[in-house]
């Protein structure tokens, strides 16, 4: 074997090497999660009707609604068309919430995810975005979030505390779309929380006027920043192998 096929079959072998202790940290910088409570969607007006509906989260981490379903009371009374919805859950963690909705008289609509457990991240940063479209019929259209601020969309942590409410009350002038975006923090990156976190839950709650369409999308991210053991043990294990080849290039 040639030095020249020598040398490239040692870099190789410590790529290699590299690549397996990365892998044997990885797992302490993974997430365990399971979800607990349905995915639902809930629909009431003024008259006091209640229509909900629910997916049993199970073993799943993602849902996608199949065909269209109508938002019946218990007297029959169809107080909106739920055309899509999606969620998806990861342990990294994260939760996107997307839906489509149509009115049918002015309603109140609420999505939750249900709450995402995790182990404990002890020195967590996040990033909630949410982006909501609203479809006015020949009277225009209206979208009132109910959250704090007059916001339609909200992500939060342990159980209750806001990260994030998004999305402020907006109109849209007849028979035309006008949407609304916001992320926390703004533009891009992520933003300290400041204390140690275990759960997530993402919700929608706004109300929509007459015989309207709306539709939104999410995410919300929580990203455990590395200890520095897990740092220290990273580049404990890697540096030499580094510094192995450099010295090999130097010489060859």
């Amino acid at each position: 074997m040639s030095e020249l096929s020598k040398e490239e079959s040692s870099v190789k072998r410590s790529i290699i090497t590299i690549c397996l202790v990365l892998g044997l940290l990885l797992p302490s910088m993974v997430v365990l999660a399971t979800m607990s409570g349905p995915l639902t969607v809930r629909a009431t007006n003024a008259a006091g009707k209640v229509a909900t509906w629910t997916y049993n989260w199970g073993s799943g981490t993602s849902y996608t609604l199949a065909a269209p379903v109508q938002l019946k009371a218990a007297d029959g009374t169809v107080l909106g068309v739920l055309n899509g919805l999606s969620c998806a859950m990861q342990g990294d963690p994260f939760l996107t919430l997307n839906f489509s909705i149509q009115s049918v008289g002015s309603a109140n609509f609420f999505f939750d995810t249900g709450g995402l457990f995790f182990s404990t991240i002890g020195s967590p940063v996040a990033f909630a975005t949410a982006a909501t479209t609203l479809t006015a019929g020949g009277n225009g259209a209206t979208l009132t979030g109910l959250f704090s601020g007059g916001k339609a969309y909200e992500a939060t942590y342990n159980g209750g505390t806001v990260f994030a409410d998004l999305d402020g009350t907006f109109s849209s002038p007849p028979n035309v779309s006008t949407i609304e975006d916001e992320r926390r923090p703004p533009g891009t990156g992520t933003v300290p929380i400041g204390v140690p976190v275990s759960s997530m839950r993402a919700q929608w709650s706004f109300n929509l006027t007459d015989d309207d369409g709306a539709s939104g999308t999410s995410r919300f991210d929580i990203e455990p920043v590395p200890d520095a053991g897990t740092l220290t043990l990273a580049l404990s294990g890697v540096a030499p192998l580094l510094a192995g080849l450099i010295r090999r290039r130097r010489t060859a």
